[in-house]
């Protein structure tokens, strides 16, 4: 059985599971460079393809991210009307006239496209099935069936809106989603924290985290609650108590990214005027975790539940996810680390690979490195192909922990891309985390962003409970904790200003290299932690492969680069 899951709006991917297991996962802006790209990922399902070892012909189930169908999948795989009625029952079955009537809007609304011969399109055989998944069970999937829970959870999807839908109440159980309530826009929590973000001149669905950093550097208490919650539904006892009639949103694409606008942003933008951008950042960060924290609770309370497993964009806000496990309304939660729309391709391809198999064994997403690798051969064929002075380094991991304790700031690219927004130890931008400058040195003359913005810890498994007040296993970099006080000052440029932080946990099992790069980098300093941040600037995708390292590598403050077993420095 191979399952390819696609997804073509924002954050368009594709991800590929055969035989149960998940063989590769990517995000199209990684190919083409354009971030939040959302049309047809042609570059993705080539490369979940080509990981497997197959063509477009073996696959058996095309699981999409949307219960309506989509116009761009008769282009992107080459379909007539005849035939997408006969891959695509939903689009055939009188019980889904609603979403047929949509369908042919599309059409018309549309000019007709076709794809080029130097284009890639894939024509799928005969027996192939194309099977619609509602936005947020696709969300739902990606959260429940990559937590191992064993027992049943409460599984929650939230984001700004998808297929009309904002929040979505799932049971977890025996393998199966059973869906127990569903909001609609006009209870949004993601559309609120959205019309705060563009106040600040920042991209909807984009510039959320930078809300969220700024927010520790406001006071809640400013200006009175009612103010902003007048622009916000308010939920009480797993009702929508205040739903919020949201004002026209309109939208514009450029290079196929979406970007949103709110008629509200006018009032929005008075009161940031008013009681100053910090202040209304962290009004919103509170206003949306007392929120989302009374809905779950009710919720895991008349479920009789204590585990969670959590999607969609509105979770990939680190401080919250701190503030539902502080609040102890459960024991164990599961973050899907890719929750915004970039996970919805893995997210269809799980739930239709669960619904047709009937498995019951929700396994534990361990790992993310789901993307592409680039060889020795590879790697140093381009670097002479361009005349660039390397050395071949016999251990990577020792050279660039020491290079670290050095003061150097190294650009680190190993092994598979991970797949999400976050930097997990293989493209990755490294520094050491003892030294505070090294937060404004990094944001100012690398990254070239705000000041505000904080950086990650990456550290060895064995010793979190040393740096950290956790005793959860935190792989993936998707919730704050509080640092413990007397590591503060020995970790400064990693530790935010309300001493938090969003660690990665380290196994050796899972990245031998990253992990004996921070043990060589503790052996070294007596300290088990490294900064790591992105490999990328403000504004573009993280890199994919070596001429992307090469690139970010001369036009930043990068010191020294390492590609696999290669160094190349500037001096």
């Amino acid at each position: 059985m191979n399952i390819l899951g696609i997804h073509t709006t924002h954050d368009a991917g594709a991800a590929l599971i055969s035989d149960g297991k998940i063989i590769a996962a990517v995000n199209e802006e990684r190919f083409n460079r354009i971030k939040h790209y959302g049309f047809l990922p042609i570059n993705s399902i080539d490369y979940c393809l080509k990981k497997a070892g197959i063509g477009i012909e073996d696959i058996d189930i095309i699981a999409t991210s949307s219960s309506v169908l989509d116009p761009s999948l008769k282009l992107l795989f080459n379909l007539s009307d005849r035939e997408i009625s006969k891959v695509y029952p939903a689009f055939s079955q009188l019980g889904n006239l609603k979403a047929r009537i949509k369908s042919n809007i599309y059409k018309y609304l549309e000019p007709r496209e076709v794809l080029p011969d130097y284009i890639s399109s894939f024509k799928i055989k005969d027996s192939t099935k194309i099977l619609p998944t509602d936005h947020h069970l696709a969300h739902a999937a990606s959260a429940y069936y990559t937590s191992g829970f064993k027992e049943k959870c409460l599984v929650v999807s939230a984001d700004g809106v998808g297929d009309n839908i904002s929040i979505a109440i799932y049971r977890g159980e025996n393998g199966k989603l059973t869906l127990l309530k569903n909001y609609g826009i006009e209870g949004s929590l993601g559309l609120f924290y959205g019309m705060v973000t563009e106040s600040m001149g920042w991209w909807v669905g984009d510039g959320e985290p930078k809300t969220m950093g700024l927010a520790a550097y406001g006071d809640p208490n400013s200006f009175p609650d009612f103010i902003l919650k007048s622009f916000m539904p308010e939920y009480e006892n797993g009702t929508l108590k205040k739903p919020y009639n949201y004002a026209k949103i309109n939208r514009f694409k450029l290079f196929d990214c979406y970007h949103f606008h709110f008629s509200e942003l006018s009032s929005i933008k008075r009161i940031k005027d008013t009681y100053g951008d910090k202040n209304i950042a962290a009004k919103a960060q509170y206003l949306l975790e007392k929120e989302m924290i009374e809905l779950i609770g009710y919720w895991a309370k008349k479920e009789g539940v204590r585990r969670l497993a959590t999607s969609g964009g509105v979770f990939l806000n680190v401080k919250l996810n701190q503030k539902i496990v502080e609040a102890n309304i459960i024991d164990e939660y599961h973050v899907f680390p890719n929750a915004g729309d970039g996970g919805l391709a893995l997210g269809a391809a799980l739930y239709q690979q669960f619904n047709i198999c009937g498995e019951k064994n929700i396994p534990k997403l361990e790992h993310l490195f789901l993307g592409p690798e680039f060889s020795n051969y590879e790697v140093e064929s381009i670097l002479k192909g361009r005349n660039i002075p390397y050395e071949k380094v016999d251990d990577a991991a020792l050279m660039a922990a020491k290079l670290l304790a050095q003061g150097r700031i190294i650009g680190w690219f190993q092994g598979r891309m991970e797949y999400g927004p976050r930097a997990l130890g293989n493209r990755s931008i490294l520094a050491d985390p003892r030294k505070k400058e090294n937060t404004n040195i990094i944001n100012e003359k690398v990254k070239f962003r705000e000041w505000f913005r904080p950086f990650c810890p990456s550290l060895l498994y064995e010793v979190a409970e040393d740096y950290f007040h956790t005793q959860r296993e935190e792989f993936f970099m998707i919730t704050a904790y509080s640092v413990r006080k007397e590591k503060v000052n020995q970790i400064p440029a990693v530790v935010h200003v309300d001493g938090t932080s969003r660690p990665q946990l380290v196994k050796r099992q899972h990245n031998e290299k990253f992990w004996r790069l921070i043990k060589s980098f503790q052996d070294l300093t007596g300290t088990a932690v490294v900064l790591n941040t992105s490999f990328n600037i403000k504004g573009e995708p993280m890199i994919l492969s070596p001429r992307d390292a090469l690139k970010c590598f001369f036009d930043t403050g990068i010191d020294n680069l390492i590609i696999n077993d290669f160094l190349i420095s500037k001096d």
